[in-house]
């Protein structure tokens, strides 16, 4: 029995190497990735790379059995506001060909364009694992934590997570798109990142908390 248990552990670490290493090459090549705005399609190339980060911190990050759904309850991921870039469009293509799972679960997938606050708030309060906030939308990461506190929250600009208390923000700089990442999103115990992520310097950013 003992060393059944040994080559199955082996087996999943094994997996997740490979899964983080699939992941450090994908980094490595977007970082000649070219982020200038100028044209429709250049902003759309930059959408899909936002969304292929997304799926890979989810499927680096573990919520504890509270921050989980409910038997017969699939785990979400929700996108509030609207959008023109189609991130939306490509992070729900991902979902579907990479079956990204939480807690052994694979995810549900909603987009909420409308600025509603009372439906955002009752779907918030019904449970997420990963929320994302598109620039205008009604609620900050602060409100959504309060309503949600299953939920990875994700955003745009540094000062999103420096200023604002996001978990996870898209940064274009230097001609590539960077993460920024709070540190509380390491610490805390769910949801928590995989601490293997922040070896990759060159395109990840670890900030304090906004109240230390």
């Amino acid at each position: 029995m003992m060393v059944i248990l040994e080559k199955n552990r082996s087996s999943l670490n094994l997996s997740r190497r490979m899964i983080l290493w699939a992941f450090v090459f994908f980094l490595g090549m977007s970082m000649n990735f070219k982020v200038e705005a100028s044209t429709i399609e250049q902003q759309r190339r930059e959408a899909r790379v936002q969304a292929t980060y997304l799926t890979h911190l989810v499927n680096f990050t573990n919520w504890s059995e509270e921050h989980l759904p409910s038997k017969g309850k699939s785990p979400k991921i929700l996108v509030l506001g609207q959008e023109k870039n189609g991130f939306v469009a490509s992070l729900k293509y991902l979902i579907s060909q990479s079956k990204v799972e939480v807690g052994g679960k694979p995810v549900e997938f909603e987009h909420l364009a409308i600025q509603n606050q009372k439906r955002i708030k009752s779907k918030l309060r019904e449970g997420c694992q990963v929320v994302f906030v598109m620039p205008g939308s009604v609620l900050g990461p602060k409100e959504i934590r309060k309503l949600c506190p299953s939920a990875v929250v994700f955003g745009f600009g540094r000062e999103f997570v420096t200023r604002k208390d996001g978990d996870v923000a898209f940064v274009s700089e230097r001609n590539r798109v960077k993460l920024v990442l709070s540190d509380q999103y390491f610490r805390r115990t769910s949801p928590k990142l995989s601490s293997k992520i922040a070896n990759l310097k060159s395109v990840v950013e670890i900030v304090g908390n906004p109240k230390n």
